[in-house]
């Protein structure tokens, strides 16, 4: 009943007792991409190969991906909704940042905690400069640049440590793989969507967790592959079983989602949270049968 029940009252960005409202706009535009990412990545390892033509062709779909977005607030976006202001609600978020900032108590933290995260802190203060800075706001590409660097450090050290501490304790790789490493990758994607949610910001929690996945598709396959393509010279073999199974039921998934959320009227509420766990459990489970041999499909 919660899930069905829409919450009218609530604009795009506003937060209730029932929930965030979040802008239908937005998050049909990621689904369509990643319902392309997810068929254009069935389409060219079905046959286990992937040649030149077929690493470009998600290359490419990236740029479109990035092109569209590029002309989604000056152009599209216009267009769908006319005219509509955008200063209210800019400076409704902003006030809300603000109180949420005023509200936070930093004594709570742990001293111990607050130690040993101490060493990593003064690193980002060297290396990553703060725009919120007047001094500093013209240093954003470096700021954004040297964000992802230590993006990937952290998410490489984290990954690899937790494939260390399966081999040591006997776990099973699949079961590392769907639930500690899959898990731990996301961690960055999680924390983003997190932060902006807290801040009403639904639209862009939802866009980062879908948005990401695009990115990883066409591009963080595709341009290895096109890179291998060309300095092999030859197709690049892809070990596609059970593969495709599990790209099928993530496009599922992502029909699932998108469902839910339609059906509660666009209103993410802590029974469409509940509803993204059960989906998750459940493909983990699949996915832990299927590496097991336990189901036939």
């Amino acid at each position: 009943t919660a899930i069905c029940t829409p919450t009218p009252e609530l604009k795009p960005g506003e937060t209730g007792r029932r929930g965030l409202r979040i802008d239908w706009k937005p998050i049909t535009r990621d689904c369509i991409f990643y319902t392309y990412s997810i068929g254009s990545m069935i389409y060219v390892i079905k046959d286990g190969w992937i040649n030149l033509f077929e690493s470009i062709f998600l290359v490419v779909g990236y740029v479109v991906y990035v092109v569209f977005m590029a002309l989604w607030t000056p152009y599209i976006r216009p267009f769908l909704v006319g005219n509509e202001p955008q200063r209210l609600e800019e400076e409704r978020e902003e006030k809300e940042e603000k109180e949420e900032e005023e509200d936070a108590d930093d004594g709570q933290d742990s001293p111990l905690l607050k130690a040993i995260a101490r060493p990593l802190f003064l690193l980002f203060e060297l290396s990553i400069p703060n725009c919120s800075e007047p001094r500093n706001k013209h240093r954003y590409l470096i700021t954004f640049t040297m964000s992802i660097l230590w993006i990937g450090v952290l998410s490489y050290f984290m990954t690899t440590w937790a494939s260390k501490l399966g081999c040591l304790w006997g776990i099973h790789p699949a079961v590392m793989g769907v639930t500690v490493l899959a898990a731990g990758t996301s961690v960055p994607d999680a924390i983003g969507s997190l932060l902006v949610a807290r801040d009403g910001q639904g639209d862009m929690a939802v866009s980062n967790a879908i948005g990401s996945n695009v990115f990883d598709i066409l591009l963080g396959l595709g341009l290895p592959w096109a890179l291998a393509n060309l300095i092999k010279g030859e197709e690049v073999p892809v070990d596609t079983d059970g593969l495709l199974p599990l790209s099928v039921l993530l496009m599922l998934t992502l029909v699932a989602v998108y469902a839910g959320i339609f059906l509660s009227g666009f209103v993410l509420t802590k029974s469409i949270g509940v509803f993204f766990f059960v989906l998750y459990f459940l493909f983990v489970a699949y996915s832990l049968l299927h590496d097991f041999h336990k189901i036939p499909f």
